[in-house]
């Protein structure tokens, strides 16, 4: 009885407009109920069909999402590690460069050491590093070993700083240890001045004093005079050297010391070089120790060739014999 009733016809009249005829279309029950069945399968299958693609499409974005976040982390990190090589980097240029800040310095303490030891002919001069004994680190063929520890970026900071850190002390140590070498040069060469401005040289090469210091009889008047130097026997034009060091602050001649020198010494000292033959200096000139600075003459008041030699302190005259070596 169903099967009858959906194998019944049912007729659909379309009608077109005006000018058109009229359409019949003749469907079983049947049909029409798969027909609307296959219609509603199909809406369904299309539905599902969009769901998976909208959960997929959702699902892929997720993902996308996730990734790109991955990435720009990543980038990120690459970023930070790239910056941290590249500071690492400067501070190990920045460590060699001031390693050779500290080499150059070396050299010139080295330098100033050599000064030192030739103004003093001391010894080689010890530093104190800190510690006692030198640690060196030599290649040798002998076995090596142990397990490998990969160093941090962290451990790899803490070295640069830590070695950084030394590198400051180190500066500031030698740059003491370079003012107190500089102090002493200063004090030695002051000293050595000081030293150089002593009479402490024979005026001339022969040691034959025919005349000391002190009360005489004078050689013209045959009266008892005082002699206010030395008088050094010697040669026309033997040479006649500067005693000290010092400045030339009178040269000239008078009839009774001749053609003469005085010598300005510093600290009160001056030095005067009588009856010399020649003059080979002029007033103002710098003298050196053992510079010659005339000739051995007879002028002005002298019986024969010889220097008068004289030591004044603060204007006052000094026997020069103890400030001569001996003979």
């Amino acid at each position: 009885m169903r099967l009858k009733w959906l194998q019944n016809k049912l007729t659909f009249v379309i009608i077109p407009e005006a000018n058109g005829s009229v359409m019949r279309v003749k469907m079983s029950r049947g049909g029409l109920y798969s027909a609307l069945l296959g219609v509603i399968l199909l809406l369904g299958t299309a539905s599902y069909l969009y769901g998976v693609y909208f959960h997929s499409a959702a699902a892929a974005q997720l993902t996308e999402a996730r990734v790109n976040d991955q990435t720009s982390r990543l980038v990120q990190d690459l970023s930070n590690k790239n910056k941290t090589i590249d500071h690492l980097q400067n501070e190990v240029f920045q460590l060699s460069r001031q390693a050779a800040e500290v080499r150059s310095q070396m050299e010139q303490m080295k330098q100033l050491e050599q000064e030192l030891k030739k103004l003093t002919s001391m010894k080689d001069i010890q530093t104190d590093s800190g510690s006692d004994a030198a640690v060196e680190v030599v290649q040798t063929t002998g076995g090596m070993g142990g397990p490998a520890h990969p160093v941090t970026m962290h451990q790899m900071n803490t070295l640069v700083h830590s070695a950084n850190a030394n590198y400051i002390a180190l500066k500031q140590e030698i740059a003491e240890l370079q003012a107190r070498w500089t102090q002493s040069k200063q004090s030695i060469l002051a000293k050595q001045d000081q030293l150089q401005r002593i009479p402490s040289l024979w005026p001339t090469h022969t040691k034959t004093i025919t005349s000391a210091f002190g009360y005489r009889k004078d050689p013209f008047t045959d009266k008892l005079s005082f002699h206010r130097g030395i008088d050094i026997a010697g040669k026309m034009n033997d040479p006649i050297y500067a005693s000290a060091k010092g400045t030339a602050i009178t040269v000239g001649y008078d009839k009774f010391h001749g053609h003469n020198i005085v010598i300005d010494h510093g600290n009160g000292v001056r030095t005067w070089y009588m009856h010399l033959n020649s003059i080979l200096v002029e007033s103002g000139d710098r003298i050196e120790p053992g510079q010659q600075i005339g000739k051995l003459g007879t002028s002005g008041r002298s019986t024969g060739p010889h220097l008068h030699y004289e030591i004044l302190h603060n204007g006052k005259s000094t026997d020069p014999k103890p400030y001569l070596p001996n003979q």
